[in-house]
């Protein structure tokens, strides 16, 4: 029989779930190395969380036709030997839209008000109503990388009165964005942005990509959310623009390592607000990647139709 791997720790709520639309193929539940690598060798399908296959697995793959992510970044993956072998890759693009622009409103408001600030008065016993107060409403988002969670921020930014601009790979008129900037003039959403939001992803063209010049060329008074991935950031300019002033505030979920490292001089700084790469995290996860998983398995299993979050591996992602 045709065989599926799951690898990851799926409750069973999952695995039952996906044998109901999945009666053509034998499920494999690996929940470790070991047990992928044993397993690969007779596997068409694989479906994995957080950790990937690498290059040399791959090479034993044989059989495997298809591999179904259910992260939105697919960075680590071999692709050269995907690419050899004519494995489709799909990833779980959409999956994280909602709660990651929550998280991004959530943290344009928390700055916009100074919580952060005012948190810490509060662990100090500290009564002080000076601490600056402001709105978002009026205030310029940019947004770099408008997929799936970049409309869905636009789309919430706009709601709450918030000029929105963006770049996109192929920048093309969106519903709530005023205008979409291509990756070439991306100096004009930091320029332009109270707020800007990082949402790009690790290629080998975006890697340290955000720099001096471009912190150079934000107001004093913006903000910089890192939603993104870590390595699209020179981290040693960002320490130095929030250091000088050079900007007025981060928001950081990801970083260019992780764990960030206890020296790390981002832990102790006012104008910081830290998270431990989480804002993709959901207790709706897997019933929403469950959603990609249906569709792109009929699609594979009748050969009719086309998957969804087809991974381009030229560009990589």
């Amino acid at each position: 029989m045709r065989k599926l791997i799951v690898y990851f720790g799926a409750p069973e709520e999952f695995i039952t779930h996906l044998k109901k639309f999945s009666n053509h193929f034998e499920i494999s539940i690996c929940t470790s190395r070991d047990e992928l690598q044993s397993h690969l060798p007779q596997a068409e399908i694989l479906v994995t969380l957080f950790d990937w296959p690498d290059a040399g697995m791959i090479r034993l793959a044989s059989r495997l036709k298809w591999i179904q992510a259910l992260t939105a970044g697919v960075d680590s993956f071999p692709f050269p030997e995907i690419k050899e072998q004519h494995i489709i890759l799909t990833n779980g693009r959409g999956i994280h839209k909602i709660y990651i622009a929550e998280y991004a409103i959530a943290a344009m408001i928390n700055l916009a008000r100074n919580f952060h600030l005012m948190f810490r008065n509060q662990l100090k016993g500290k009564w002080d109503r000076s601490v600056p107060q402001d709105e978002i409403h009026g205030c310029t988002v940019g947004i770099l990388g408008l997929g799936g969670i970049g409309q869905e921020i636009a789309r919430k930014a706009s709601m709450l009165g918030m000029r929105v601009i963006g770049v996109k790979y192929d920048p093309c008129p969106l519903e709530g964005v005023d205008h979409v900037y291509g990756p070439a003039e991306m100096e004009e959403v930091f320029k332009q942005g109270d707020y800007v939001i990082n949402l790009l992803p690790d290629t080998p063209t975006t890697r340290g990509l955000i720099d001096k010049a471009l912190f150079a060329s934000m107001k004093k008074s913006a903000c910089f959310i890192n939603l993104g991935r870590g390595s699209t950031v020179n981290q040693p300019d960002l320490i130095d623009a929030l250091q000088t002033k050079m900007i007025r505030t981060l928001v950081s979920d990801v970083y260019a390592e992780e764990p960030l490292p206890d020296d790390s001089p981002l832990w102790k700084m006012e104008n910081v607000i830290l998270t431990p790469h989480i804002a993709g995290v959901s207790p709706k996860y897997l019933e929403r990647a469950m959603d990609i998983i249906r569709h792109n398995l009929q699609v594979y299993v009748k050969r009719s139709g086309e998957m969804i979050n087809v991974v381009d591996l030229a560009k990589g992602y």
